[in-house]
């Protein structure tokens, strides 16, 4: 008996025997596209480098098929992505031995003051890349601000009282770069022997007497810190020296007078201390030059101290007053003496007051 020859194979039959050759074939592709984490990249790029620029770090794998045909620009994704593009290294005169990889270059001159970091992504067909790429590119600074003032030329007035070590005014400067590049230094020049500019705050410190000084002009710059340094353009320091009030007044009668002779060496310069006024009479006092205005000395008011205010043309007479802090009834009038400067005096430089205190008849 013949068997009858078998019939055609239902089609669902015939899926349920394909379907796992499909699932083994299509699952994976899927699988990695949806689950596969994309790779990263991170590469730098100095600003204002030329359109065409390789950007160092970023090397893209291309796979053994190669990438013929696909839109490489259009698979580059991410804010400002139009500011780079992607090329084949097969050639490349930076990349010779990087063939089969895809590069990122710049397509214009990029500046790091309007974006320092990229975030870009590259996606191509899995042919070209397994996976997608997330590609970071920093734009690195390059010294390419002058630093600058924030404010310009001043002039300001100063007591020629005022103690060394004074901060008279400050400056202020800014520089566009980043780290290193963007550190200011201020300076003067040329240099001042009355004031100094401290390097790291703009600061304006007197380091000098403004005894028979009546005013002082300093230019200031700015230069950063990079391996060839960028400097400002200048602005100029004015100081106007203030005569102190008490100066200007006229010698007045004296009631009780004492007189003392001070020796000035040739050595000793505008500024120096020459001699201090004795008192013991008041257990609380102050002092006071009430001299000619072009007086050669002036005097500290809590102290008693004279300094030399000018050069001696010729030998002077100083009044001095010394006042009672305390006051009221019975305190004492005012002690009042006159004191004798002398240039050229032949003693010793530590030997500035010569002959013996009286008191005038």
């Amino acid at each position: 008996m013949t068997k009858a020859a078998p019939g055609p194979v239902p089609l669902h039959r015939l899926l349920l025997h394909l379907l796992p050759l499909l699932l083994l074939h299509v699952s994976p592709v899927r699988l990695s596209a949806q689950h596969c984490r994309p790779a990263r990249y991170y590469g730098q790029i100095a600003e204002n480098s030329p359109a065409g620029t390789p950007v160092d770090g970023v090397l893209l794998p291309v796979g053994s098929g190669g990438c013929t045909g696909a839109d490489l620009n259009a698979s580059l994704k991410g804010d400002y992505a139009s500011h780079f593009r992607l090329v084949h290294l097969r050639g490349h005169r930076d990349h010779r031995d990087h063939r089969g990889h895809l590069g990122l270059v710049s397509a214009k001159a990029l500046d790091r003051e309007f974006i320092a970091m990229y975030e870009l992504t590259v996606e191509l067909p899995p042919r070209c890349l397994r996976r997608p790429a997330a590609v970071q590119v920093e734009v690195s600074d390059r010294n390419d601000n002058i630093p600058r003032f924030t404010s310009g030329n001043k002039t300001i007035e100063v007591d020629k009282l005022t103690p060394l070590g004074a901060e008279l005014v400050r400056f202020d400067a800014k520089d566009g770069d980043a780290e290193r590049n963007g550190r200011v230094t201020f300076y003067a020049a040329p240099e001042s022997h009355l004031l100094h500019v401290v390097p790291q705050t703009g600061q304006v410190r007197l380091v000098g007497s403004l005894l028979g000084v009546s005013q002082v002009l300093v230019g200031l710059y700015v230069k950063d810190s990079g391996d060839v340094a960028l400097i400002s353009a200048p602005v100029f320091l004015r100081v106007i020296v203030r005569r102190s009030c008490r100066a200007l007044r006229r010698p007045r009668a004296l009631s009780e007078e004492l007189s003392y002779t001070v020796s000035v060496p040739d050595h000793v310069r505008v500024g120096d201390l020459v001699f201090t006024v004795p008192d013991q009479r008041f257990e609380q006092r102050w002092f006071e030059v009430i001299s000619e205005a072009d007086s050669p000395v002036q005097i500290e008011r809590d102290s008693g101290r004279l300094y030399l205010a000018r050069s001696l043309r010729e030998p002077a007479e100083v009044a001095v007053k010394i006042h009672n802090l305390r006051g009221g009834s019975g305190a004492g009038a005012p002690r009042e003496m006159v004191i004798s400067v002398l240039q050229n005096a032949p003693s010793p430089p530590h030997h500035f007051i010569s002959g013996k205190n009286f008191r005038k008849s």
